[in-house]
This record gives structure tokens, sequence and C-alpha cells, in this order.
């Protein structure tokens, strides 16, 4: 699992993940349900796409069997440098591009068979089309996802949504923003009550932290996003179970045709 956060503002786009990598998989070929059998603490879930102000992140599943994520963005770089060395290559077709070659892949090494749930991956492409100035989100995620969607649309008047999105582990979170844990809704269901009712319930943000993401500068953007990543990183050392966030915190920024690193842990001899 990860943990991903994006924040949009006004400034610019920042896109902030953890660097744990939990790898699933049958250790035994009697084993009937796939379970952790390792644990790196040196993935990269953000990177920059090409020499694009476009950004990555990934979560859930690590790898597509002996490949990781990070691996498969960098040869779809290579395989399509015609796309992603245009100027005014745009973050949607940046985003399908990605997900055609990742599915491909995804298809081939996990078909569909009754009996076994396909892991699931998630994948955030964010940045800057050509001469645009407010940033886009896309997001798909496999095995469902047959298109991309939009994360954080513009408003109804055309203006732009500022705010911050969370992906993977994000229990947490939804803890402390929007004030309640997620399974507490199923548990609500179970017991009777609509789930009509129980997610409208959870749409009126009953409860939620009053953050304001409007008019807030960049770098209080990226205090922010790493704040919302280290909560989760804590959550996941001192509960009950593996650790399925941690490591360090690898920060990106986006600007309008511009890609910075806040944060980025460096490749070193790790004692």
């Amino acid at each position: 699992m990860s943990i991903c956060v994006s924040v949009r503002v006004a400034e610019g786009l920042v896109l902030a993940a953890d660097s744990a990598n939990v790898l699933l998989g049958l250790m035994d070929p009697k084993q009937k349900e796939p379970s952790i059998i390792q644990t790196f603490e040196h993935a990269n879930k953000v990177c920059q796409l090409a020499d694009l102000p476009i950004g990555v992140m990934s979560w859930g599943n690590a790898a597509i069997r002996d490949r990781t994520i990070q691996s498969l963005i960098m040869e779809c770089e290579y395989e399509h440098e015609d796309v992603f060395k245009k100027q005014d290559c745009s973050v949607r077709t940046a985003a399908e591009t990605l997900l055609h070659f990742i599915r491909h892949r995804y298809d081939r090494a996990h078909p569909e068979r009754a009996g076994r749930d396909r892991p699931t991956i998630g994948v955030l492409v964010g940045g800057y089309s050509y001469r645009q100035f407010y940033s886009e989100l896309y997001a798909f995620s496999l095995p469902n996802g047959e298109d991309v969607e939009t994360v954080r649309p513009n408003k109804a008047d055309g203006t732009p949504s500022f705010g911050t999105n969370w992906f993977g582990s994000g229990e947490a979170l939804t803890r402390l923003i929007k004030g309640f844990d997620p399974r507490v809704l199923d548990d609500m269901v179970a017991h009777g009550i609509e789930r009509d009712s129980v997610e409208a319930w959870a749409q009126a943000a009953v409860g939620e932290l009053p953050l304001i993401f409007d008019g807030m500068p960049l770098q209080d953007a990226i205090d922010f996003a790493n704040f919302a990543v280290q909560v989760t990183i804590g959550v996941c050392r001192f509960r009950a179970g593996p650790p399925v966030c941690g490591g360090k915190v690898d920060i990106a920024v986006i600007t309008p045709g511009k890609f910075h690193w806040a944060q980025r842990k460096q490749w070193a001899i790790k004692e």
C-alpha cells in the first residue's frame, strides 16, 4: 500500500508520497489468498514524466509480476517518446497513454480467473498542459478502470477547485479531515441504514475539518502535503499490523511549465 497526497492551489500543484513498497503474492502454491511477501523502504512513487511539467504517483500493488510500477512508467516514456517529447502534450493525453500501456501489461500478467482477486493498482497523473495556467489531475485504477477520471474538476462556473486528495492507505486522513472512519459507513449499512442515506451523510461534510486552500501559498501547500503523509506514516507505524506506509517522503512541486523537487531521497549506500 501507499499514501499519496495531491494539493492543488492557485500557485501550483504538490504531489507527495511515502517510500514503503509492499509486495503481495503467494509464498506457497497451496495458499489461497495473497499476503505481504516483502516490504522495501525506498520505492519511487512520485516521478516526473519525461521532461514535461507533469508528475505521476502510484499506489496499491507495487509491481506487476517482476516489474515495479516505476519501471513500467520509464518503459512507457521510452516506447512513447514521440508523445511525451511534444511540447504541447496535454495532461490527459499523458494519462491515457500511461493507462493503455500499463493495462496491456497488467491484463497479460493477471488474466481474469474465477475465484481469485486481481491486485489493485492506482495511478494519478497531474500537472500542466501546454500554455495552461491551472493544473489538471487525472487518475485510473486497475483492474476496473476503463478510462481516466478527472480528479478535482473545476467548479460549475468554470473556476478551478482548489484542495487536497489522497489515495492508498487513506483511513487516517479520512478520520482526521472528514471526521469519520470509512469502515463506519459499512457498519451503518450492516445495521440496517440505507446506503444512499449513509453516502449522503458522508457527502454532507459532517464534522469535516475546515481547511482553507483558496489563497493558500505554494509553500504552505508543500507543508500540508508533507504533514498529511507523515500523519499516515505515524498511524501505520503504531497501529496493529504491518506498517504499509513508511520511509522518506518525496515531494514534487509543479508550476506552469516547470517541475521541481521540494524533497527527494537520494541514492546512497545504506549502512
